[in-house]
């Protein structure tokens, strides 16, 4: 009998700094609770597996805030260990989200070790003024670095990048997108901007409307019709570059497509571990608590992790 497709989700929230416009949950990465989520990482996911028999890993996604945070030894036997647990077909596809310039020796061989298969940078932009704007930690000229640690790995690359951000101009999105395929992207993925309520840059934005300091071009945020009509243009020069565009917002090089996101799309089912994760299994869509010290206090008894239940319409 044919086993049925599922996918995983395993969120790791460390971030060494909180981005003005991120809304996700978030974690120091200090070395004690990075060791401490592993092993309550491990304990749930053990727990889940014996009543899965009939489903077949297809794809593996590990993101979350920047997992590449956790500590790598960690990881690499976290990763390696799924297929003790799960039937993990034998061509899964398995993403590994990681930051620019947070990408080491090490890293690799936990990839190695955990057979991934790409690597999704959370890349947001080139420009130097937009980066500041969200308040990220390192500078973008840092994806130099792990450029010339990558060498000659095998692994595929995916770059996010945002669009809409504060102060972006058409010039400037576009020259994000030139960017990250010097670098060698098979495979982009568009996110929108989002203002997100109660984040530190929504605040911000909120005490400042209507002065002056919002119509700075540095601050000011495109309107929706501008931001449009720049990703047509970027849509055209991707196509001119043998991208398509195989799902919304989503670029690929022939045969580089995303199997996560298509089988996501698709309705496939899901199962998502870790402090906040959300499944889509059984026609019942879970969230685990966004509380971590219940999470890793309980997360041997997954019944007990999951705050929200409703089933799937």
């Amino acid at each position: 009998m044919d086993k049925r497709n599922l996918l995983l989700y395993i969120d790791i929230p460390f971030c060494p700094v909180h981005c003005k416009h991120c809304g996700k949950i978030a974690c120091a990465p200090s070395s004690d609770l990075r060791y401490a989520y592993a092993q309550a990482l491990r304990k749930e996911i053990a727990a889940s597996a014996d009543s899965l028999p009939d489903y077949e890993i297809s794809a593996v996604y590990i993101g979350g805030g920047i997992p590449g945070h956790m500590m790598d030894e960690e990881l690499g036997e976290l990763l390696k260990d799924l297929s003790s647990w799960y039937n993990i077909a034998p061509d899964a596809e398995i993403t590994l989200k990681v930051h620019p310039g947070m990408v080491s020796v090490e890293t690799l061989n936990a990839c190695r070790r955990g057979h991934v298969t790409r690597l999704s940078m959370e890349y947001v932009t080139h420009n130097s003024f937009e980066y500041e704007m969200l308040g990220r930690f390192l500078s973008p000229s840092a994806m130099d670095v792990t450029h010339m640690i990558l060498g000659g790995s095998r692994l595929d690359l995916s770059f996010d990048i945002i669009a809409g951000l504060p102060g972006q101009t058409r010039t400037s999105l576009l020259e994000s997108i030139k960017k990250v395929l010097s670098y060698g992207a098979s495979h982009l993925s568009l996110y929108p901007f989002v203002l997100t309520p109660g984040t530190e840059l929504a605040e911000e934005y909120a005490a400042k409307q209507g002065s002056a300091v919002i119509e700075n071009p540095r601050k000011r945020i495109p309107d929706p019709e501008e931001v449009a009509a720049w990703l047509a243009d970027v849509k055209d020069y991707l196509t001119s570059q043998d991208f398509t565009e195989y799902l919304p917002g989503r670029f690929a090089l022939s045969g580089k497509e995303c199997r996560y996101f298509m089988l996501e799309s698709g309705g496939c089912e899901s199962l998502a571990f870790g402090l906040g994760a959300e499944s889509a299994f059984d026609g019942v869509r879970s969230k685990n608590t966004s509380s971590l010290k219940k999470y890793l206090q309980y997360s041997d008894q997954p019944e007990k992790i999951i705050c929200h239940m409703e089933p799937i319409l």
